[in-house]
């Protein structure tokens, strides 16, 4: 279960300390930018008041310099912000689970879900989270993906957001694919792929709430009441409100796959503010621990 009051103390005690040498970093960045943008529009001024028309034509090459290099260092210090935050999580959350930064759940992964009825042609990710739970492997991370428009072939956005995999502990043969109803028109594919191959509508699952915002397509062999349980199906609900309707699901033999449209990027650190807020850092540690307390469920049931 989780216990806010614990972690506050553990932000307090030992993530403040880390975040504030951040903000340090942070302040002595926008006083270094401020400096030279400060002396780059004094220069300016007074190159524009000389009568010297070849200086005034190099006056924005020092201006698109400074765009440049200050565009570089934020991205440093941005990129820097969120592999400690997940790291110290990992920590106060006494797991064996790994984290890397520039890594992502494959795109073998991704297709086998069998959610999007895409073959990506920009596929990319970062902050890969993987091990185990018990005796439960899985992966999450954050992803992209875009498919470019068959009808004015400019790049569309099927995805952004968290995509996690697990695989449990069941002798189960099929598969089970779960999608908001407003989201319908846009997975016609899947359904018809799903089908073409025996698989069926499921009119109820036995939790009415559910019911009225997913749609279920299963094949007949494939155990859905004992996967659908009310932990799994109240799960998704919370999704389905916090992602703005847009969450997915899929059961394919012994592996579970749900991608949830993120809009917030939780731990996107800025520049203009401080950082070391401990909503922020709550809200994140969060939805990490809604999937590791999903993985001891499966653990339990499956």
């Amino acid at each position: 279960m989780e216990d806010v009051g614990k972690f506050r103390r553990f932000f307090n005690n030992e993530m403040h300390k880390e975040l504030m040498t951040f903000e340090y970093q942070r302040k002595k960045l926008l006083f270094f930018m401020s400096v030279l943008v400060l002396l780059l529009l004094i220069i300016s001024i007074a190159v524009g008041q000389l009568a010297i028309f070849v200086l005034k034509l190099f006056l924005p090459i020092p201006w698109v310099l400074l765009f440049f290099l200050f565009k570089n260092q934020v991205n440093q210090f941005k990129g820097g912000f969120k592999p400690l935050v997940v790291q110290l999580m990992l920590r106060y959350m006494q797991s064996d689970l790994s984290y890397q930064h520039q890594s992502f759940v494959s795109q073998d992964s991704f297709e086998r879900a069998g959610i999007f009825p895409v073959h990506p042609e920009v596929y990319k990710g970062e902050d890969y989270i993987m091990g185990r739970v018990g005796t439960l492997f899985f992966e999450l991370s954050e992803l992209k993906i875009l498919k470019r428009s068959s009808i004015n072939f400019k790049m569309v956005q099927w995805f952004d957001g968290l995509f996690f995999h697990l695989n449990f502990d069941h002798k189960a043969t099929g598969r089970m694919v779960i999608i908001p109803k407003k989201e319908r028109q846009h997975f016609i594919a899947t359904f018809k792929g799903l089908t073409k191959y025996g698989a069926y509508e499921v009119d109820e699952t036995g939790f009415s709430e559910f019911d009225r915002l997913f749609l279920v397509y299963t094949d007949a062999t494939y155990p859905y009441r004992e996967m659908l349980t009310k932990e799994r199906t109240d799960l998704l609900l919370h999704y389905y409100a916090l992602a703005r309707q847009k969450v997915y699901a899929s059961f394919v033999n012994n592996h579970f796959y749900v991608a949830i449209n993120e809009p917030r990027n939780l731990l996107e650190a800025s520049i203009f503010q401080s950082n070391a807020k401990f909503e922020r850092i709550l809200a994140y540690y969060r939805e990490l621990n809604t999937l590791t307390q999903l993985v001891h469920d499966f653990n339990q049931t499956a």
